[in-house]
């Protein structure tokens, strides 16, 4: 996971403002187009793209009490900023073979913002969807990646909690006395810039947190500058293990997802995926935040 008053839904938002331009700083919103593009968009890959009140942010079968998330407080998306949020969501859904990203993830939802454990952060993910930050604060360009890194961030979560085997497979590769933090806070306080050694595998001083934000961070990376990790690979082996084992998890989930590696750049690492541990690996608990959420 990374760096929600009146509550009106997306319809009771159209139908208070119709057809009017909803404007925001320079820039002018059609409502109504922003609604068409995120079913539109929503529709093509199989899943909801959500942007109303947070406490509706799950997807059936689960309910309400699903959206609710420990140690969490959301606050409600600004239309203002949905279209570059949009941008970033469709340049990384177009990465995955079709059906794919639905099989294991019902809906990205986008908030306005999203403390865990009283710190910002820029997603988190329930037990079927991802949820991502869009803030006016970061500009378009902060709003465009954080949703285009954090689609990759927060799905990873998802199939991290879904192969039995992969967190033990991680743990393997994790440097001897290594320990995770103890909480969000600790994770999201990781300075951008760290005394983390990449020859310890971590790719920076977030991902040294934790087995999951490990391999959260491992995920966002490969599928968005893959050119870093073939030239750290080359320069440090446990790089290119982990990558191998990141793939190897993913196409045990679909055999295409071996050729969208290869068209990334990344299929001579795959060869370089280790033995699986046969036990004695102490793996640290993964637990999906429950919690709040409160009015704007």
């Amino acid at each position: 996971m990374k760096r929600r008053a009146i509550l009106l839904g997306a319809g009771a938002l159209l139908g208070g403002l119709g057809g009017y331009l909803l404007w925001g700083g320079r820039r002018s919103i059609d409502v109504r187009a922003i609604q068409t593009r995120a079913e539109a968009t929503g529709a093509r890959y199989g899943i909801r793209i959500g942007y109303g009140p947070p406490d509706t942010f799950f997807v059936p079968p689960y309910t309400a009490a699903d959206a609710r998330i420990k140690g969490a407080i959301a606050t409600q998306v600004e239309l203002t900023v949905l279209p570059p949020a949009l941008d970033g969501i469709e340049q990384s859904l177009r990465i995955y073979p079709p059906g794919f990203f639905a099989r294991f993830c019902g809906a990205i939802f986008l908030c306005g913002s999203l403390t865990l454990d009283g710190v910002q952060a820029g997603g988190t993910y329930g037990p079927a969807w991802i949820i991502l930050v869009a803030t006016e604060r970061v500009g378009e360009t902060g709003i465009f990646e954080t949703a285009r890194l954090g689609v990759h961030h927060e799905f990873s979560s998802l199939l991290w909690n879904r192969i039995p085997s992969l967190p033990l497979r991680w743990a393997s590769l994790l440097p001897p006395g290594w320990r995770p933090v103890r909480d969000n806070a600790q994770a999201l306080q990781a300075p951008d810039h760290g005394s983390m050694k990449l020859s310890d595998g971590f790719l920076s001083p977030y991902g040294a947190t934790t087995a999951e934000n490990d391999f959260n961070v491992y995920a966002e990376t490969l599928f968005t500058n893959p050119r870093r990790i073939v030239e750290l690979a080359a320069e440090h082996d446990i790089v290119a293990r982990k990558a191998a084992v990141l793939m190897a998890a993913y196409a045990e989930l679909d055999g295409r997802l071996s050729t969208v590696f290869q068209g990334l750049g990344l299929a001579r690492l795959r060869n370089t995926v280790p033995d699986r541990p046969k036990g004695g690996i102490s793996v640290s608990p993964n637990a999906i935040p429950q919690g709040e959420i409160t009015p704007r």
